[in-house]
């Protein structure tokens, strides 16, 4: 067995005790293999690397036990999967179901190392009003309306993902409207909402790890858009905040987001492996004044 093969049987059979239909198997140089990640959604699977692992395709399928549904992409041109098959998923967590894409695009559609955050989302939202800020296919809307929430609105520049987010919503029974789904730059969603005097009992903030455009540092970004969403939350309202820029720390997310120390903070995702001050996902929970 070649060292790809065998690093990637370790990195698998060390996930297998974990109760997740959607897991993380190989986390890049967390498990000595850089530039490339394996998840399991079901009983398929999502290769994704560098250009440069694409000839190690095949050792990968076989640290897998060469699996019948595998799905690769390695970096802009190189992809692949079953024959006929398009990649259509859906996905357990805890009591939500999700849409997932498997190589179809760079990410399917669900990340799991927010999983944690989607719960303390779903556990948070009871009779709420709850604002989620680059909302991607709408997990943590799903997770909010999900858990009772009374208002969900979904905040996203691109069209296509908030059409999935809106399958997620249908695939879970839950209610929704054109008003859910936003197209809308974060910032100026923000500005328009406070010009009109809305308020939320809930905001999430999740911005991608890099921002064109803002001056190349994300923590001064997420500081502006943070300030933005506290000037809409009602007394003793939520912000949840999650932060996947390289080398960010816990300390410099609070400070950024200026609502002194968080009241929840996410732990690090066990199927994730983070290597020195190599990304990873910074979660936590802050409370308005009230």
């Amino acid at each position: 067995m070649s060292d790809v093969a065998a690093a990637v049987r370790a990195a698998a059979a060390a996930r297998n005790p974990l109760p997740y239909p959607a897991v993380r198997l190989v986390d890049g140089a967390g498990d000595h293999l850089p530039r490339l990640v394996v998840e399991r959604f079901g009983d398929a699977f999502w290769v994704r690397g560098a250009p440069d692992r694409a000839a190690d395709l095949p050792a990968v399928l076989a640290g897998l036990d060469d699996p019948a549904q595998v799905f690769w992409r390695f970096g802009h041109a190189e992809r692949g999967g079953p024959a006929g098959d398009d990649g259509a998923r859906v996905v357990a967590e805890g009591p939500l179901q999700f849409h997932v894409h498997l190589g179809e695009n760079r990410n399917p559609g669900l990340f799991l190392d927010g999983r944690e955050a989607r719960a303390w989302v779903r556990a948070h939202s009871a009779d709420r009003a709850v604002l989620n800020l680059f909302a991607y296919t709408c997990g943590f809307g799903v997770a909010a309306a999900a858990g009772g929430a009374r208002l969900t609105t979904n905040v996203d520049t691109a069209p296509g993902v908030l059409a999935r987010g809106q399958a997620n919503y249908a695939l879970n029974g839950l209610p929704h409207d054109d008003r859910t789904f936003w197209k809308r730059d974060a910032q100026k969603a923000l500005r328009q909402l406070r010009k009109a005097g809305a308020r939320y009992d809930g905001v999430v903030v999740d911005p991608p790890p890099v921002r064109q455009g803002a001056g190349g540092d994300p923590l001064a970004y997420l500081g502006r858009v943070c300030r933005l969403a506290g000037e809409l939350l009602a007394e003793g309202g939520w912000m949840l905040v999650l932060c996947a820029a390289r080398g960010v720390s816990q300390d410099a997310v609070d400070a950024a987001v200026g609502l002194g120390d968080p009241t929840w903070v996410g732990q690090p995702a066990p199927d994730f492996r983070a290597v020195g001050e190599g990304p990873r996902l910074v979660a936590a929970a802050y409370r308005a004044p009230g």
